[in-house]
């Protein structure tokens, strides 16, 4: 057989040829065999230790640390060298050049990772004194190597998302886009902290109740709903990556995987106890997300516009931005809980409670008016998000966004609720009491004050005229 022959991707071969040499190769399981045989020696021949130890280093610092941040680097290198436009012009696909700079950037990073794997395993063995591996040990192993690349998919998702907003900033961007990665991989795997794995399933009561996960009404192993889990988020990360590269290759993308994405949230999280309550949370997370993810320019909302009124209905679903997507569900989602559960009575939490769960449990007596309240406070955010992306701060649009949201609800809202001004929070939350002139009245002011600083800044810039 002439292994010259076989096809192998010219990318991942150029990333293989780049992270590995013969001193990399022998000094990895040099250097581990010498560490792990030093602390034997230091702690007696403690496995169980030793375990631990390599659960640490294989999950939180190669996998979680180190591979994500590689991960985030594997765009932004070429960026910086100059190389990345040359590649986006060869005839490599999507796909061969997602999995060949994922896994061929993070190559070295797994060969580590499998060495403290081996490491675990092996301790395990030696510790149960039975010969063989222990189920649980290879639930961890598991969710360490699947979780490891969904944080990496993740990192490497939010560093192209980042490196088209922000090309200058490159060390910013990686460091940020690492970060969400690894934040993902320590909340969802519990980051090789052996402890940390029984408190994230009992700070989650009543989700997880001894070990036992309740979805859609039928008991589950929460050890296994887990893994299943991680699973499913590893493949939408790398779906996620391949259609962030399709678009960064300047290829067409409808966005029919995006709203698969979202309906399966739904589907997921609305099996959870007050599932309906988790998937609309899940919908206005995701828009904001997928908002400030977009790159927002009003000249392709107006093609989307133009493409309507010519009846050319591919080319305005390829320019609908995502966000109007997840807030349309939002939207429906609101509708349906509040016609189905229009209050909730016997909400109580003491008069000693913190303003915010206090502000909260006020909003839910009145379930179905602050639904609605939070659909519009969106719309509201949207439009002034949009314009502020459409202003001459555009290159600032974010930060100035998110600023806008950490200032307009909660400090406002806290000094109405503590100095007794109650009524007036739904000028500046979402949160009903009852009267619908003060509930819907003030909202609807700032709408039409936000639409028409909005429309009047894109028509300046897009010279929209009726035909």
């Amino acid at each position: 057989m002439n292994l010259g022959s076989i096809r192998v991707n010219p990318e991942f071969r150029r990333n293989i040829w780049l992270q590995f040499n013969w001193s990399k190769l022998i000094a990895a399981p040099l250097l581990t065999v010498i560490a792990a045989y030093v602390f034997l020696l230091l702690t007696g021949y403690d496995y169980q230790k030793l375990q631990g130890v390599a659960e640490l280093a294989g999950g939180s610092v190669i996998l979680g640390i180190w591979g994500t941040r590689r991960a985030a680097d594997a765009v932004a290198e070429e960026v910086g060298g100059g190389t990345w436009e040359g590649q986006r012009m060869s005839s490599l696909g999507a796909w061969q050049m997602t999995w060949g700079k994922l896994l061929g950037g993070t190559s070295f990073v797994w060969y580590c990772a499998a060495i403290a794997m081996t490491v675990i395993l092996w301790a395990n063995v030696r510790a149960g004194g039975a010969g063989v591996v222990g189920p649980e040990t290879l639930r961890v192993v598991f969710n360490f190597l699947v979780g490891g690349l969904m944080a990496q998919a993740t990192a490497f998702t939010i560093g192209l998302l980042l490196l088209r907003k922000a090309t200058r900033h490159r060390r910013l961007t990686i460091t940020l886009a690492q970060s969400c990665g690894f934040l993902l991989f320590f909340i969802v795997v519990a980051g090789g902290f052996p402890h940390a794995r029984q408190n994230a399933i009992e700070a989650a009561e009543p989700v997880f109740s001894n070990g036992i996960i309740e979805w859609y009404g039928i008991s589950q192993d929460a050890a296994a709903f887990r893994s299943a889990t991680i699973t499913i988020a590893c493949i939408w990360a790398v779906i996620a990556a391949y259609r962030l590269m399709r678009t960064e290759l300047q290829y067409r993308c409808l966005p029919w995987i995006w709203t698969v994405f979202l309906l399966f949230v739904i589907a997921w999280a609305s099996g959870l106890e007050l599932g309906f309550g988790w998937a609309f949370l899940a919908m206005v997370v995701l828009t904001y997300a997928s908002f400030f993810a977009d790159h927002r320019d009003p000249v392709r909302y107006r093609w989307a516009i133009r493409s309507l009124r010519r009846g050319k209905l591919p080319e305005m679903i390829a320019a609908v931005p995502w966000w109007s997507i997840s807030y349309a569900l939002a939207a429906i989602m609101a509708l349906v809980i509040g016609q189905y559960v229009p209050f909730i009575v016997g909400v109580d939490v003491g008069p000693h409670a913190p303003p915010a769960l206090s502000m909260i449990a006020q909003g839910l007596r009145h379930l179905g008016a602050s639904l609605t309240l939070m659909i519009l406070f969106m719309l509201r955010d949207l439009l002034v998000l949009l314009w502020l992306s459409s202003s001459p701060w555009r290159a600032k649009a974010d930060v100035l966004g998110i600023i806008y949201l950490a200032l307009v609800y909660w400090p406002l809202a806290a000094i109405f609720w503590v100095t007794g001004a109650g009524g007036l929070l739904p000028v500046v939350a979402p949160i009903a009491t009852g009267v619908a002139a003060v509930d819907f009245v003030p909202i609807a002011i700032e709408l039409v004050f936000a639409a028409f600083l909005f429309y009047a800044r894109w028509r300046e810039i897009t010279r929209l005229r009726r035909p």
